[in-house]
């Protein structure tokens, strides 16, 4: 099972709206083939793994995967009916399916087709990898992940800016991990005076091909037309936003300022996990950052920058 975690990551940020999975197929005390979900669209891992191998070495082999398989057709075949046909006898799985087009019934119709099911193994292991999908789905709203970077003594961004453009706190390498952040999650949201004062990118282009979805709030319209925009009028609380996001089908979303917005997250107690980049440099003014009483722990360092991680006990 741990393997198949790790072969499920290989899909971080592209398999949106599906979930990151991974199969591994193993007979006669050996591991015959391995798969993992790539992208949307694509075969599933069950099926990719299944492919791989002639149909005689499947019979009596035991297939791992890290969430239950899909009992529905959508834009690619039912992986339970796949296992079915396939000549595995026994199915491990992590973590059931909460989505409710499966919900226990791919289990169900594996036990039908007198398969040994066993589930339940390393299965907070496997919730942890697919927090994304299983909070959309069980709680109706993205994962929100909060973003910032602060100097020394907690200023986020100067009192009053000269140019159109980001004034950086954090150095360069902090800001290619930023883009390590954006590619992993389905969206990006920022406040109207940050989109308008620093004209940010917003993109993960440091690091891959990734491209969240881009939504400000507030403020005028934005001229671009790829850019979600919700107004302060009809989303004035972090409740109304998420509840939008969810209706457009995001996922999970990094919220990455500026400071007022991040608070209005935090005060709603609407948050997941946080990041914060401290720089080793002071201001001697600026606007505060976003008070937060999570304890935030150190969890690595880019030079003379130190990333700060925290967790919501919601």
């Amino acid at each position: 099972m741990a393997r198949c975690l790790q072969l499920a990551e290989n899909g971080s940020g592209t398999t949106f709206p599906n979930p990151m999975v991974g199969c591994v197929i193993v007979k006669d005390g050996k591991i015959i083939s391995e798969g993992w979900h790539h992208r949307a669209g694509e075969p599933h891992a069950e099926a990719q793994a299944i492919k791989k191998v002639d149909s005689l070495d499947l019979a009596g082999a035991t297939l791992y995967v890290n969430l239950e398989p899909c009992n529905h057709v959508g834009r690619t075949p039912a992986c339970a009916a796949l296992i079915v046909a396939s000549g595995i006898k026994t199915v491990v799985i992590g973590s059931v399916d909460t989505h409710h087009k499966v919900n226990g019934s791919g289990i169900e119709h594996l036990k039908k087709h007198d398969i040994e099911v066993i589930s339940g193994v390393l299965t907070q292991e496997c919730r942890s990898l697919n927090k994304r999908f299983f909070m959309f789905h069980e709680h109706h709203r993205p994962y929100v992940i909060l973003k910032w970077a602060e100097t020394k003594n907690g200023f986020v961004a100067p009192l009053i800016k000269k140019e159109l453009r980001p004034v950086w706190i954090s150095n360069e390498f902090a800001r290619q991990h930023t883009h390590v952040l954006r590619s992993n999650e389905n969206a990006i949201l920022v406040g109207h005076r940050t989109w308008q004062l620093d004209h940010p990118k917003l993109s993960a282009y440091r690091w891959n091909e990734n491209t969240p979805q881009i939504v400000v709030l507030g403020g005028e319209k934005p001229k671009r037309q790829d850019i979600v925009w919700l107004s302060s009028k009809d989303y004035h609380t972090p409740e109304q936003v998420t509840a939008k996001l969810y209706e457009l089908e995001i996922q999970s979303v990094l919220v990455e300022g500026g400071p007022e917005t991040l608070q209005r997250f935090i005060d709603a107690n609407l948050w997941d996990e946080c990041f914060c980049y401290k720089s080793k440099n002071s201001w001697n003014e600026g606007l505060p950052g976003p008070i937060i009483k999570t304890s935030l722990t150190p969890i690595g360092s880019f030079q003379d920058n130190v990333l700060y991680h925290g967790k919501n006990q919601i």
